[in-house]
C-alpha cells in the first residue's frame, strides 16, 4: 500500500511529496517496487535497487 502526501508551503513554496516503496531481498539482489506502478528496479543493494527504480521511473516518463 502506497501513501501519497502532496502539499505545498506558502513560506517557502516548496511542494512535498511522500509515496512508499517496498524493498524486497531476494536471494543476492534487492527489488524495489510501488503500488500501482508497474515499474520495478533492482540492484547488489537495496540502495543500488532504489536509483535504478528511480532512473527507470525518470526515463518511462520520457
Amino acid at each position: 500500500m502506497s501513501s501519497t502526501l502532496d502539499e505545498m508551503t506558502e513560506a517557502d513554496h516548496t511542494r512535498r511529496h511522500m509515496t512508499t516503496l517496498l524493498l524486497e531481498e531476494r536471494d543476492d539482489e534487492w527489488v524495489v517496487t510501488q503500488g500501482g506502478v508497474d515499474v520495478e528496479g533492482t540492484g547488489r543493494t537495496a540502495a543500488a535497487a532504489a536509483a535504478d527504480y528511480c532512473r527507470r521511473i525518470e526515463n518511462a516518463e520520457e
